[in-house]
């Protein structure tokens, strides 16, 4: 039964210590990028609207947006292959290309708060990813000027006349 027991155990720690290791490797991967605060080539600074999206092996990310000047208010959806979605919308600021908006959202019945950006031009929109934490009620980026932009899920612009 010791055998067993012992067994056991090495395997658990073996597991957590596998783990704790990819969690390092990923969030050293995301949190190492720093903002690039030059504009992007086609920046967007006009006001009007802007449809982006992502179509890519049953996933979809729709960004669809109104541009007022620095404002920006509109709806992001995101709909992953096989797991639960959310949809919702989101208020915020654009200033340069930096798209920084609280994004209010259902999923599985319950509505949250959380910050997203986004980094978009005429082209294309990415999404910056970095370390969170909750302030007043929602999740906020601790530093917005060490967000990551992934190009693996780069949405393009779908708006007519672009």
């Amino acid at each position: 039964m010791r055998i067993i027991n012992f067994g056991f155990i090495l395997l658990l720690c073996s597991t957590a210590c596998h783990q704790e290791k990819k969690n390092q490797e990923s969030s050293t991967k995301r949190d190492t990028a720093v903002y690039d605060a030059r504009p992007l080539e086609g920046s967007i600074s006009s006001t009007g609207k802007r449809t982006y999206q992502y179509l890519k092996n049953g996933d979809t990310i729709s960004l669809a947006v109104v541009v007022d000047g620095e404002k920006i208010h509109g709806d992001l959806s995101y709909a992953w292959k096989e797991k639960d979605r959310n949809t919702g919308h989101i208020e915020g600021e654009l200033k340069g290309d930096l798209l920084l908006a609280d994004y209010t959202f259902s999923s599985e019945g319950q509505e949250s708060v959380r910050e997203v950006a986004f980094k978009v031009s005429k082209e294309y929109a990415l999404e910056g990813y970095g370390a969170m934490e909750e302030k007043a009620g929602k999740m906020s980026f601790v530093d917005v000027n060490k967000l990551a932009f992934d190009e693996k899920f780069r949405l393009s612009n779908v708006s007519e006349g672009k």
